[in-house]
């Protein structure tokens, strides 16, 4: 019985982290990642838009959880897995927008994120 009990839990643990975040359809996402002119380098409301576009449409069990000055790049903080680790190494660089992502596709354009 513990084993059809923990076994029914870690699916229902796994089948939660395939769910697609709440909210936005991938319609509004695109027209919120329009909002983004690369042409004079990325704030960091953009870059705001940009870390929420990522992680909606590449992570599903974790989230994004904000957006710090790095110098010459914004550092994008976030979540991943159901243990929540820390994601380290992800980056927009100010000048270009090119998005760099340890967990998912990087981006040379992140306007190409919800194209």
């Amino acid at each position: 019985m513990k084993f059809y009990t923990a076994l029914i839990l870690m699916l229902g643990v796994c089948v939660g982290c395939q769910t697609p975040p709440a909210g936005l359809t991938a319609a509004e996402w695109r027209q919120k990642l329009q909002t983004v002119n690369l042409a004079d380098g990325v704030s960091r409301s953009e870059a705001q838009i940009i870390g929420e576009c990522y992680f909606a449409k590449h992570v599903g069990c974790g989230g994004f959880t904000g957006i710090r000055d790095g110098g010459d790049r914004w550092i994008v903080d976030g979540a991943i897995g159901i243990a929540a680790m820390p994601v380290d190494g992800f980056y927009i660089d100010k000048h270009s927008g090119k998005l760099v992502s340890p967990i998912g596709p990087s981006y040379d354009n992140p306007l190409e994120i919800f194209p």
